[in-house]
């Protein structure tokens, strides 16, 4: 058993990871940066630690005796990262950061990239996600005798109705009457069940020579087929968008550019090394037929005549 700080405990990936870490026998300790995210871990039946990613005295005191700091809270807060590794350098603990393979994402505007990367590929990112690319580059270089240090990238992370990308598309097209894609819409993410992910990280933690970087994805799917899925799940039409125009108008610049994108990753390491097996609904039944559609789709609801209608 380890004693295990994990930050962001209380968000969309931490809260599985830290009852994932917990269900396999290590003592989970979630750093909370505010009361109500303090009540969410409690109501988990974890201890609370109060810390801030900006606050470096409260993030030395949260992990003072902790084994394992395993960071899901943002990966883009370089200071935070930093200093954990200053604080952890020479104690032979150990850091994992969860990045994300966002890093590989190109500007096909729709098309097809053949181009699957691998953990080593030597690719340079984009403008926007140098930064993280950097921290992650940072994290690699302070691996050594007194520290060990992990980094997971998972792909595109779906379950239980939320997401990064997902919900963004489920809104425009409960707003606009459609789903809709950039044309052909041939453009693929790799992606990972919610659960799935979490699983890596006990087996990083119980093995120590798990170090370096695991891309975590399960499989891939295009973004047409996303959005047909999207489509069926709200009962809407689907449909590419006319023009860059009408993609931005829909989705916005960022949103828009970025789901044209491909990224598509190589993610044998985990399975080979780690003896990871994902076990989840795929992404498209997920949302067709699960969480996506009982959360996003119409509700059924029963009228005083007994009879059912459909409501949105």
């Amino acid at each position: 058993m380890m004693k295990i700080l994990v930050t962001g405990a209380a968000g969309y990936i931490g809260a599985v990871v830290s009852r994932t870490l917990a269900a396999h026998g290590h003592q989970v300790v979630g750093l909370a940066h505010s009361a109500r995210s303090e009540r969410a871990i409690l109501a988990m039946g974890l201890p609370a630690r109060r810390g801030n990613l900006d606050d470096r005295d409260s993030l030395e005191a949260a992990c003072s005796d902790a084994d394992v700091v395993v960071d899901t809270a943002s990966a883009d807060h370089a200071g935070s990262a930093e200093h954990f590794l200053r604080v952890l350098a020479g104690t032979g603990r150990t850091y994992v950061r969860t990045s994300g393979t966002g890093i590989y994402i190109d500007l096909a505007a729709g098309a097809l990239n053949p181009v699957v990367h691998h953990e080593d590929d030597g690719w340079t990112p984009l403008p926007p996600l140098r930064r993280r690319f950097s921290i992650d580059q940072k994290v690699l270089e302070a691996d050594g005798e007194g520290l060990r240090t992990v980094i997971i990238r998972p792909s595109m992370i779906y379950g239980q109705g939320a997401s990064e990308q997902l919900p963004v598309l489920f809104r425009a097209a409960l707003k606009h009457g459609f789903a809709g894609y950039s044309a052909p819409g041939l453009n693929r993410y790799a992606n990972v069940y919610l659960d799935d992910l979490a699983e890596v990280y006990p087996l990083v933690v119980e093995n120590p020579q798990a170090r370096g970087v695991y891309n975590v994805a399960a499989s891939e799917c295009d973004s047409k087929t996303i959005s047909e899925a999207i489509g069926a799940a709200l009962g809407l039409p689907v449909r590419p968008f006319e023009d860059a125009e009408e993609g931005e108008s829909v989705l916005g610049h960022v949103w828009n550019a970025a789901m044209g994108c491909n990224s598509r990753v190589d993610a044998r390491r985990v399975r080979e090394e780690l003896g990871w097996r994902p076990r989840g609904p795929e992404l498209v039944p997920e949302i067709v037929e699960g969480s996506y559609r009982r959360l996003w789709g119409p509700k059924s609801i029963t009228v005083d005549t007994g009879q059912e209608a459909e409501a949105a």
